[in-house]
C-alpha cells in the first residue's frame, strides 16, 4: 500500500477550529508541581527532624529540673539503698506519661481539622481520598507511638546525662 499524499500544504494539517491557533503540552506544568511537592516533602521532613529535636531536648530539660527538684530525697532514695532503676522509673513515668497526654492532645487537634478540612475536600479532590494516603488510623498510632518513644529518648538521655545514681 502506497503513502496517502497530503490533501493540504501545511503537511497533512487540517484546520479543525480556526479559533485554535496551538496546542500545548501540560508536562511543564507537571514538571514544576513535581518538583514543588519534593520541595515541600524535604521541607516538611528536615521541619519535623528539628521538632523531634527540639521535643527531646525540652523533655530533657524537664527531666532535668525535675531531678534538681527533688535531689533531696534522690539522695535519701541513695542512703536507703534503693536501686538504680527504683530511682529512675518514676521520672521515665512521669515523661511518657506527659508524652502520651501531648500526643492525645495532637491527635485530638488532628481529628477537628480532618472533619473540618480534609472531609469536606474528599468529594471535590480525588486525591484525599486515594490508595496511597496514610489512613487516620494509622497516623493515631504513630502519633501515639511517636510521642511515647521521644518523651522516653528525652527522658533516657536526661536520666543517664543529669542522675548520676
Amino acid at each position: 500500500v502506497g503513502a496517502i499524499e497530503p490533501q493540504t500544504p501545511g503537511g497533512g494539517r487540517t484546520t479543525i477550529d480556526p479559533s485554535i491557533d496551538s496546542v500545548g503540552s501540560s508536562k511543564d506544568n507537571t514538571d514544576k508541581i513535581l518538583t514543588a511537592t519534593r520541595v515541600v516533602k524535604l521541607t516538611t521532613g528536615l521541619l519535623a527532624a528539628l521538632l523531634i529535636v527540639a521535643s527531646v531536648l525540652l523533655i530533657s530539660n524537664t527531666i532535668r529540673l525535675s531531678v534538681f527538684s527533688r535531689r533531696r530525697e534522690i539522695q535519701v532514695m541513695k542512703l536507703v539503698g534503693a536501686t538504680d532503676g527504683f530511682i529512675r522509673w518514676p521520672f521515665v513515668l512521669e515523661a511518657v506519661i506527659l508524652g502520651a497526654l501531648g500526643a492525645v492532645l495532637a491527635i485530638l487537634l488532628l481529628g477537628v481539622m480532618k472533619v473540618a478540612l480534609v472531609d469536606p475536600l474528599v468529594n471535590d479532590f480525588a486525591l484525599l481520598s486515594a490508595p496511597s494516603t496514610i489512613g487516620f488510623g494509622v497516623l493515631v498510632a504513630v502519633l501515639l507511638g511517636a510521642g511515647i518513644g521521644v518523651s522516653a529518648l528525652g527522658s533516657a538521655i536526661s536520666l543517664r546525662r543529669f542522675l548520676q545514681v
